[in-house]
């Protein structure tokens, strides 16, 4: 199965970038096409699949830039998958994992799927990667760009932050979370709220990602929401909009954040300044490389050429 010969469908909704990035695509796949402003996570994945004349089709991302090298493999079927991920790289932390990166699915797949806001598990309710059939591998071949306004990474921010949480997609007990969770996801949670002082609107993702935190363990709010972009929307502006250009405030509200949820379930989190940020992302994105070289020796994919 080669890349080259699968139907591309960039998948936008509101993302200020999406159509620089949808040039882009096109600019490097002439024969990608498009979904845009289809409200739900598994409607918009539906209307690709609806889309597609292939058997297997490729997600880009609204807010994604793809790299070329991923028009020029193949994939090895493996019995059983019916959905095979790539790590994106963010652009604000250069954490390299599921979250943004290029997805092959299989069409019929996706038409039967439940999830997210037509989920009837309750796992599925706010992401895809706990269906059965999902494989991710760790190699990067595309970047989230998701700074290009302070609601945007904040959003991103927040969502993520909700879901690091989550065990199977599932809200665990307060008492029992950081026992509970996937290790690898609380580091990635922490770098999310921790690291972005030094990047254009790096610091609303930080702000999101604590956010996201504290209202899935230290309040009542219903973490299912997450998925709803309209109701994030409307937690941005009654409660962070006003934050927008004063950093002094968000610092304070950081700090406060870090607080609750250091008090609610035990997790410590610090903020890092741009210096400290660029140093640690520089560190982390050597270590993740050799890590990914490593995991290359047998890769589900290999290059075409």
């Amino acid at each position: 199965m080669k890349t080259s010969e699968l139907d591309i469908i960039f998948i936008s909704y509101d993302e200020p970038n999406a159509d620089l990035n949808h040039a882009d695509l096109i600019n490097k796949a002439p024969w990608a096409k498009r979904v845009h402003g289809v409200k739900g996570s598994d409607n918009a994945h539906k209307a690709a699949a609806e889309l597609s004349n292939t058997e297997w089709f490729v997600t880009v991302d609204g807010d994604n830039i793809i790299d070329e090298r991923f028009l020029n493999i193949e994939i090895t079927e493996t019995p059983g998958i019916q959905v095979y991920g790539w790590s994106g790289e963010n652009i604000i932390n250069n954490l390299r994992y599921g979250n943004g990166g290029l997805k092959i699915w299989n069409k019929s797949f996706v038409k039967n799927m439940r999830t997210h806001e037509a989920a009837e598990a309750s796992r599925a309710q706010v992401d895809f990667c706990w269906e059965d059939g999902y494989l991710n591998h760790p190699s990067v071949f595309s970047k989230t760009v998701i700074n290009y306004s302070p609601y945007q990474a904040w959003r991103a921010g927040f969502r993520e932050g909700v879901k690091m949480l989550l065990k199977d997609g599932v809200k665990v007990s307060e008492s029992v979370v950081l026992n509970q969770i996937y290790w690898h996801n609380l580091h990635r949670l922490k770098i999310w709220c921790s690291i972005g002082d030094h990047a254009k609107n790096g610091i609303y993702a930080m702000l999101g990602a604590r956010a996201g935190s504290y209202m899935t363990y230290c309040t009542d709010w219903d973490y299912v929401q997450v998925r709803d972009f309209d109701c994030l929307k409307t937690i941005y502006e009654e409660n962070y909009k006003d934050l927008e250009n004063n950093k002094e405030k968000i610092l304070e509200k950081l700090e406060w954040l870090a607080f609750e949820i250091r008090a609610g379930i035990g997790l410590q989190l610090t903020t890092f300044s741009p210096e400290q940020s660029v140093y640690f992302r520089d560190l982390y994105a050597e270590t993740v490389s050799l890590g990914q070289t490593y995991y290359n020796k047998d890769p589900v994919w290999k290059s075409s050429s």
